[in-house]
């Protein structure tokens, strides 16, 4: 949409991005998180009430201040997929990928034909609304290069499948690990530091890095002095929690000052 470069260009020459989820479904918070500098935001059509239209005004928001916008998709559906895309999205993340079929059917899903099945469509907003139908075919060239697919491995399924989910051509950019899934599916909800969670977690991120084609290990992390330790581990793809988590953050530690003065001032004595 403007000259920045592409999040998957980016993320081929291996160059470290921070981003979070959005779950919250508001434009404005978007546009805050590009203005302080984030490089990607994940709007979630998963988990969260966001409707489309609304999805819409976020991929704007983004953007408009020079930040890649990626849609989590409900499930690995070609006509969610779609839908997402013809939004702007400039890339689609994939919950419970479990397989190297999960990637080939994606992988087609966000590609025009040739290299895929994507509906088309010239009057959409990623078509610039029709401004771009006698450039329509470079203009479907160019989207199949741009568009960045990211694989979330939450399960044993998608970890013991990961050599396979890595050798689809085309593929991943991103295997994205998702710990609170992942966590539950070995017994260990919501112990993320458990051995067996870690061992699972590491092996994700180990095939990423030695794998030869281009594609980064991604990881969801809930608090700063987390991030350099998994780049440290070998992720490129850093998604800070989500807007829900920054807030509460930011309003817990308020209340806390606030309660902290009020219990140290003296009470006022009655005249």
């Amino acid at each position: 949409m403007n000259a920045r470069r592409p999040l998957k260009a980016r993320l081929a020459a291996g160059e470290p991005v921070m981003g979070t989820l959005a779950f919250l479904s508001c434009p404005d918070v978007i546009e805050l998180l590009a203005i302080v500098g984030f490089d990607y935001v994940i709007i979630d059509l998963e988990h969260s009430a966001t409707n489309p239209e609304t999805a819409l005004h976020m991929v704007r928001a983004a953007q408009v201040r020079g930040m890649a916008p990626l849609v989590r998709v409900r499930e690995n559906s070609e006509k969610l997929i779609l839908q997402a895309l013809e939004m702007g999205a400039e890339g689609i993340v994939v919950p419970f990928v479990q397989s190297a079929e999960d990637v080939r059917r994606a992988a087609s899903a966000i590609r025009y034909a040739p290299e895929g099945v994507r509906g088309t469509c010239t009057v959409s907003r990623s078509s610039m609304y029709g401004t771009v139908r006698r450039q329509f075919l470079e203009h479907t060239r160019k989207t199949n290069q741009e568009i960045a697919l990211v694989a979330l491995i939450e399960d044993l399924h998608g970890v013991k499948a990961i050599d396979e989910i890595l050798a689809c051509e085309p593929g991943v950019d991103v295997v994205l690990v998702g710990r609170s899934d992942l966590s539950a599916s070995v017994g260990r909800m919501g112990q993320w530091n458990d051995p067996e969670v870690l061992e699972a977690t590491h092996r994700v991120i180990k095939a990423a890095n030695h794998h030869p084609r281009p594609v980064q290990a991604g990881m969801v992390v809930g608090a700063p002095e987390d991030t350099g330790k998994w780049m440290s581990a070998g992720c490129r793809f850093i998604t800070y929690g989500t807007d829900t988590d920054l807030l509460l953050s930011a309003a817990m530690q308020a209340r806390q000052a606030f309660t902290s003065a009020a219990a140290g001032r003296p009470s006022r004595q009655a005249a």
